[in-house]
């Protein structure tokens, strides 16, 4: 691990910043603007000296820029909090990659530079830990605080290194028989219909193919409309804001119900080293506190998910608005099925890890690629343990003890330098990288939809495995027509919703024909 590119100073002290201009000018006009005769000249010598201060204190300013807020102490809070992915971007084309937010009297370092986003995910995690993101994210399931700290013991202690070893490149092949086959028959309910959701048929099957394979055959895949309900309310969830509803609230306490159910029945007396069975034997621990567990399970359940649900969303959709590469996409899958397999049935049978591995798939592994890069916003926050430098270029960042760092992962992944045209999607990006024989390898420091570092997603080889067996079936089974919205003539794709979290998710779904192939 490289622990050198983050610098930890001996000083600790917590930085809590109170002073500035906005609050002096606010407190005066309160006091002395009410005094008769004095309010238009006190406006006039508060609006200069503000001047002058804003004038000095931009000379003086360091590295990175900040952001200025409406109210001193809160800072640009209502923007961060409900429209927190426009708000960083429109940040980040007036201040650069990198800038500085004051909310609450905390300050979050934004980071959107190659170099700084490099340095914070192969920081030292006594430096930089993810500690309170993680906590935040099991307080939002429903977990007591008190039980906060040890459940996030457990899952770095005991799950992650579970799913470290069981979704390794060498071992995912264990887990995956079968995951082709329930994708399959659960796609093929949705022929006959006239219209259906994209996010549904992409979505569903795989919640009930992915549970299946990690969670285990006794998980009802009847689940998946609370999860549903419940994942659409975690934006407003997750900012705090008071805005979900009771359906959200119903559908969360039925998906506890019925983990608890679920991990009360699990039998793990002659259970071998599945991974169902090493993930259930922790939750069946002595001592393992019940509602902790079912908060536990269901933060599993996110991981499973979340990301993938809208990565797979925005494949589809990108590839339809872009029909040259739908066609070259459907052409290299028609092609790899027959020459490789023979027949759908036997890619069914036969659709392991190492074989869709085959450059036979570059395009698809190209199209795969490009849609992470293009959807990843954010790749997680960190929190300082400790004052500490980051390095970016030639200039230094200076993070308090106590500051958030997020990772702004879409300035990198848009910057024109590394990727020209970074806007659009192309398709066919990643060409260049189809022989070097790693389903998510890029030789790059530019790529960071899986992070890096110790904080590596566990789960990047299962995510690209599911994306290649969805769309090669998805492709294989139907020709997809997107139908224009109310009141168009032309369909056109949706826009990324300005409250999406680490990937973008649409502001409204998308509905599709579906007409089989193969007279399904």
């Amino acid at each position: 691990m490289q622990r050198s590119l983050v610098h930890i100073s001996g000083e600790e002290s917590i930085y809590f910043s109170t002073s500035s201009p906005y609050k002096v000018s606010f407190s005066l006009t309160m006091v002395l603007g009410s005094i008769p005769g004095t309010a238009q000249l006190l406006a006039a010598i508060l609006a200069l000296g503000y001047a002058i201060i804003s004038i000095m204190s931009k000379k003086g300013s360091s590295y990175p820029p900040q952001v200025p807020g409406l109210l001193p102490w809160v800072g640009p809070f209502i923007d961060f909090t409900f429209r927190r992915s426009e708000f960083i971007i429109l940040c980040e084309k007036k201040y650069g990659p990198v800038f500085r937010l004051l909310l609450g009297g905390r300050g979050i370092t934004i980071v959107g530079s190659s170099e700084a986003v490099h340095n914070v995910l192969f920081s030292d995690f006594r430096a930089l830990t993810n500690r309170a993101q993680n906590y935040e994210h099991l307080s939002v399931l429903g977990s007591d605080s008190s039980l906060l700290p040890k459940l996030h013991e457990i899952a770095v202690r005991e799950i992650f290194p579970i799913l470290d070893r069981h979704l390794s490149k060498r071992n995912l092949g264990k887990v995956t028989p079968g995951f082709a086959e329930i994708v399959f028959n659960t796609l093929k309910r949705f022929t006959g219909n006239d219209q259906v959701s994209l996010k549904r048929s992409v979505t569903q099957p795989l919640y009930v193919a992915t549970n299946m394979i990690v969670l285990g055959s006794r998980f009802s895949s009847d689940t998946y409309n609370d999860y549903i309900t419940f994942l659409n309310s975690l934006p407003n969830r997750l900012s705090r804001s008071p805005f979900w509803s009771f359906p959200s609230s119903r559908a969360l306490e039925r998906l506890r119900q019925h983990i608890s159910k679920h991990l009360e029945a699990a039998d793990i007396s002659n259970s071998d080293d599945t991974l169902t069975a090493s993930t259930l034997k922790v939750f069946k621990a002595p001592g393992f506190p019940r509602s902790g567990g079912v908060t536990l399970f269901l933060a599993l359940m996110l991981a499973l998910h979340i990301n993938i649900f809208n990565i797979s969303f925005w494949l589809i959709t990108w590839l339809l608005a872009n029909p040259v590469a739908l066609a070259a996409v459907r052409d290299e899958i028609d092609r790899a099925v027959r020459e490789d397999f023979g027949s759908i049935q036997t890619f069914l049978a036969e659709a392991t890890p190492e074989n869709l591995e085959s450059p036979s798939f570059a395009l698809l592994h190209s199209a795969i690629l490009e849609t992470l890069r293009l959807a990843t916003m954010l790749t997680g926050m960190r929190l300082a343990e400790c004052d500490c430098e980051l390095k970016d270029g030639e200039r230094t960042v200076q993070i308090s003890k106590g500051e958030y760092v997020v990772i702004f992962s879409r300035a990198v992944h848009h910057d024109e330098a590394s990727y020209p045209g970074g806007h659009k999607f192309m398709a066919d990006r990643f060409m260049e990288y189809k022989g070097q024989g790693n389903m998510v390898h890029v030789p790059s420091k530019t790529y960071f939809p899986f992070g890096a570092g110790k904080h590596l997603c566990k789960g990047r080889f299962l995510i690209i495995y599911q994306l290649k067996v969805l769309v090669t079936i998805y492709l294989s089974l139907f020709d997809v027509t997107p139908v224009p919205q109310k009141g168009s003539s032309e369909w056109v794709p949706p826009q990324p919703s300005a409250k999406s979290l680490n990937v973008i998710h649409p502001n409204e779904d998308v509905f599709v024909k579906l007409r089989p192939r193969f007279g399904l």
